[in-house]
């Protein structure tokens, strides 16, 4: 048995997806342990650039969107999970399990995985339950903060995945103490493992390539990352006179209010929105950044960020980092050593921030060494997917390959 590969199944919701590289990641990184992985997509993919590194990938990838299969029905129990989603959606969840389970027994699989703990984890619980599988997920941050119905329907579901789960695991320590706190009957089922990331990808620039007060964001353009904050911080570094530009790398719905913002503030000199780029171009436009930040908020329906990848990524390139103490902001940035922890919604203590590193670029070089030292001994993709793996066989009672 040793010598089978362990067979993981993932069930995301979209795959591949631009702004989700930790999930091809991880997958890359559990395939170069020999470990076969199958991703199930519940919903087409979305039409956007794609990341080079997925012709890396070895994984085959099923689409169930509108697949009809024999529906998984949830047993008495499990009256929680499809609480307050509409009856059209629930039976299109069912019958998706339903695809999976007979995928899952075809193919030989030994566990079944989600990513976020939402509808994909719903579609995961059934299906394994209905194969004779294991089940985990990772919980994220919307998929455990977010008002999706109402605050107790919410908790209600995510309690009954996280008591049928084998395991869950999630990207921050100020997750797993609200998770907990959810449901402590789950408790030591609940681990945190941070999103690791590719250090020999993301390593210090050889040669100083850095524009004197550049400063660079990168992420989606919706309202949890901040970059309204960003854009009214960088009117107040106008008006003070310091020399500086700011890029955001990123696309969404926000970007045409944050486009009039810019011109509003006369900034059309000074910030710029990039649109997205891929994950193998960033590493260029991180050596040209002198600092990155990403000043991230709690919505008013509870939305907010985990532990977002590109600020592992740029304390991996020897960046200094400025975000705010929202959830994982603390456990991602030493403040003061490794960069600057700010209030979220403040622009002007993001302000001050930034300017405090445009003006003492050494200190922000010595943030940078810092940083890459902190990427090297907590957010390595080695070390997190090798746990992970850990974690499934276990689970599935089956050893990886090559295992004693």
């Amino acid at each position: 048995m040793a010598d089978t590969p362990l067979r993981i199944g993932y069930v995301v919701k979209r795959f591949p997806r631009f702004s989700e590289t930790f999930i091809l990641n991880e997958v890359l990184a559990l395939e170069a342990q020999g470990i076969s992985v199958e991703v199930f997509s519940l919903l087409d993919p979305p039409d956007e650039p794609r990341h080079a590194r997925l012709a890396d990938l070895r994984a085959p990838v099923t689409r169930l969107a509108d697949t009809p299969a024999p529906p998984v029905l949830p047993a008495t129990g499990d009256a929680a999970l499809f609480a307050g989603t509409p009856p059209l959606a629930a039976a299109r969840l069912m019958a998706k399990a339903g695809r999976v389970a007979e995928a899952a027994q075809a193919r030989g699989l030994h566990h079944l995985h989600a990513h976020f703990a939402s509808d994909a984890a719903s579609v995961a619980l059934l299906a394994g339950r209905a194969a004779g599988l294991t089940f985990s997920m990772t919980a994220h941050a919307r998929d455990i903060y977010h008002d999706y119905i109402d605050p107790q329907t919410d908790a209600a579901k995510r309690r009954a995945k996280l008591m049928a789960a084998d395991f869950t695991v999630t990207v921050s320590d100020f997750n797993l103490r609200h998770m907990r706190t959810l449901c402590p009957e789950a408790a030591p089922r609940i681990h945190r493992l941070y999103n690791g990331i590719d250090l020999a990808a993301f390593h210090p620039a050889p040669v100083q390539r850095a524009v004197p007060g550049r400063i660079l964001a990168i992420g989606r353009l919706v309202e949890k990352k901040g970059f309204a904050d960003l854009i009214a911080a960088c009117a107040l570094l106008q008006a003070q006179g310091r020399a500086f530009d700011c890029r955001i790398i990123g696309d969404g719905p926000l970007r045409a209010p944050l486009t009039d913002q810019i011109a509003a503030l006369g900034l059309q000199g000074k910030v710029q929105l990039l649109g997205p780029m891929p994950q193998e171009h960033l590493a260029a436009a991180l050596e040209e950044a002198s600092l990155v930040t990403l000043p991230c908020i709690i919505t008013p329906d509870g939305d907010r960020d985990g532990l977002p990848t590109v600020l592992l990524e740029a304390m991996a390139k020897a960046l200094p980092v400025v975000t705010t103490t929202v959830t994982g902001g603390p456990e991602i940035v030493a403040d003061g050593i490794t960069g600057l922890l700010v209030p979220p919604g403040s622009p002007a203590a993001l302000a001050t921030a930034l300017g405090s590193l445009i003006d003492d670029p050494a200190r922000a070089q010595r943030m940078g060494r810092l940083g890459r030292q902190r990427a090297e001994s907590l957010f390595d993709l080695r070390a997190s997917s090798a746990t992970l793996a850990g974690l499934f066989a276990k689970a599935a009672r089956h050893p990886l390959k090559g295992a004693a």
